[in-house]
């Protein structure tokens, strides 16, 4: 096909409009300009000639038909000085907006666009000006910005959004909110029930604090052969503040000694953040004027970016939530003569990552994946008898040195990234679709009825609205009345959980005593039988001897008795005394 016929069947006719390539009339960087100013006007006035007229004169031996369609200026010493944006990385243009009055050229915007896309539907035209200099030969590729293909750009948030499974969703937002508090026992037979149970009831008791927990459980897997730990999970941050003092503890659970082997991380409902904080200022410093102010501030830790350099945030954790509360409600602190900002901590979601295959996003439960991958390694094995690591960490995500269900994991940290911007963002959609209220303004009574005809009145329709407001007061009164009898008798069994307490010391009181009286007893009744065995057994038949002895003396030399009365006293004070010891009445 000549070029005549290309210019014939071209589906927009281009005025002519002379261009003068004399090389020794235009240097190459004028005739560059001349060219992209022909290419990249922004009326896109077509003002090539026609394919034979424009190569005349031009050396036949330096013409190019190369295929332009996506072909960007090479080598050029200078930019299109008027262009569209373009997609070069290295791009640095910076486009300046001057109050000049445009020319108005009635559909010129529209007609722009219509024949960009007629000219992008057409074949590929070679859109090139090959100029042959005095000593050297340039070449230059012209083509417009607005027949460029446009190039792939990186997508790598949105597509990992859209990967966030519901699982991930659901374990992020089902996870406990508090760390747990770890006890731990010398014994194994620890009831886990019975020592959340205590617990609740020392604080209720003893500090007049209500204690709620979400879960409690026993583990061993930190533990020696005989100890156990006790996790307890609390469900809310009023809970989590009052089992941070540990002198409120008991100080023994389910008659057992315990410790504390570590207390928990302050979670982020305990946290605020410090904005702009100069670099420069001494954190110790600063965090004594903070303690100063807020004596329930316990940490105060400067936070870092991903290079671990520390930026102008700082992260101060509480151990009091009132603290905290009334601090983020000022919204600002104010330390060493300057005023900070202060917003409310979030933390990174928790991610779901499996425990067969190290992949994101699901429950080994629903994994595809045959084989197990070793989490250090990360190779893939069937056999956990077969498999020798090789101890050298190598993520499968990244294939950096750790393991795969690392948290510094650059695959992990933008899972988690994106899934804290899902979850807010459903949050704020939420947020925003349930802010409403209802303004009695906006919904005026309806006009009376004019036609009598029609049953129908909206005077009707008040009084049985009306009987509905008084049933729902009267509902409301007895509700009322029950809460005040539920107080009363919270009153009362509060009462008599004291008047038990105090009969208990009672009654536990009289126990000892009556101990200590029967001990008493014991000891007067050994003694009693001490007594009798000395009375019986030596002291009587020693007044029998004496008696007998005495009979034998009652006689004078000539064998006459001197006492007569004396050996039937003698018997008579022994008849009585075993009365006596028999029991028997004199």
């Amino acid at each position: 096909m000549t070029n005549n016929e290309e210019t014939e069947q071209s589906p927009f006719k281009l005025p002519e409009r002379t261009i003068n390539l004399n090389e020794n009339q235009y240097t190459t960087a004028q005739l560059v300009s001349n060219s992209l100013k022909l290419v990249n006007d922004d009326s896109f006035k077509p003002i090539h000639k026609p394919r034979n007229q424009q190569l005349q004169g031009i050396d036949q031996n330096n013409e190019n038909t190369t295929d332009t369609t996506n072909v960007h200026p090479i080598n050029s010493p200078a930019r299109s000085i008027r262009r569209m944006h373009s997609d070069d990385l290295d791009d640095d243009f910076i486009r300046v907006t001057y109050k000049k009055k445009r020319n108005s050229n009635g559909g010129t915007h529209n007609s722009l666009h219509a024949t960009t896309s007629n000219i992008h539907d057409q074949p590929s035209s070679s859109n090139v000006i090959n100029a042959k200099g005095h000593s050297n030969s340039y070449q230059r590729t012209i083509v417009n910005s607005n027949l460029r293909q446009p190039q792939p750009k990186h997508t790598t948030n949105v597509s990992t959004q859209q990967d966030i499974s519901s699982a991930a969703t659901r374990y992020a937002q089902t996870r406990y909110p508090f760390p747990p508090f770890i006890i731990r026992f010398p014994l194994k037979n620890t009831n886990d029930k019975h020592v959340a149970e205590e617990i609740s009831l020392h604080f209720k008791q003893q500090h007049q604090l209500d204690l709620s927990f979400l879960n409690y459980r026993s583990s061993q897997a930190k533990c020696l052969e005989n100890e156990q730990d006790v996790l307890l999970y609390v469900k809310d941050v009023e809970s989590f503040t009052n089992l941070l003092d540990y002198k409120k503890w008991p100080i023994t659970l389910d008659n057992n000694s315990f410790t504390v082997p570590s207390t928990p991380s302050i979670p982020p409902q305990l946290s605020l953040i410090i904005k702009n904080v100069d670099l420069r200022i001494n954190i110790n410093e600063f965090a004594e004027h903070i303690k100063l102010q807020f004596p329930e501030v316990k940490n105060v830790i400067r936070l870092k970016n991903k290079m671990q350099q520390e930026i102008r945030y700082i992260k101060i954790e509480f151990i009091s939530y009132l603290a905290r509360n009334e601090m983020l409600k000022k919204g600002r602190i104010n330390i060493d003569y300057r005023t900070y900002d202060i917003e409310e901590y979030l933390a990174p979601a928790s991610v779901l990552i499996c425990s067969k295959c190290c992949g994101i996003g699901h429950f080994k439960r629903q994994c595809t994946q045959n084989a197990i991958t070793c989490k250090l390694c990360g190779q893939t094995y069937t056999d956990v008898k077969q498999h020798t690591c090789t101890n050298v960490p190598k993520c499968v995500h990244c294939d950096g040195a750790h393991a795969s269900n690392a948290t510094n994991c650059p695959i992990v940290k933008q899972f988690r990234a994106d899934l804290t911007k899902k979850l807010l963002h459903s949050n704020s959609t939420t947020t925003n679709n349930n802010q409403y209220s209802y303004d009695p303004n906006h919904f005026p009574a309806l006009a009376p009825n004019r036609n009598s005809s029609i049953g129908w009145s909206n005077n009707n329709v008040i009084s049985k609205l009306d009987l509905l407001v008084q049933s729902v007061n009267q509902v409301n009164d007895k509700i009322n009345k029950l809460s005040s009898w539920h107080e009363k008798f919270e009153k009362f069994m509060e009462e008599k959980n004291k008047n038990d307490e105090v009969i208990r010391r009672d009654v536990s009181i009289l126990q000892n005593i009556n101990k200590i009286t029967e001990a008493n007893i014991v000891q007067h009744d050994l003694k009693l039988k001490r007594h009798e065995n000395i009375l019986i057994k030596f002291i009587i038949p020693l007044l029998d001897e004496i008696t007998k002895i005495l009979s034998y003396q009652n006689y004078d030399q000539q064998g006459r008795v001197l006492d007569p009365d004396a050996k039937i006293l003698f018997e008579l004070n022994r008849a009585k005394l075993k009365c006596i010891i028999d029991g028997k009445e004199l």
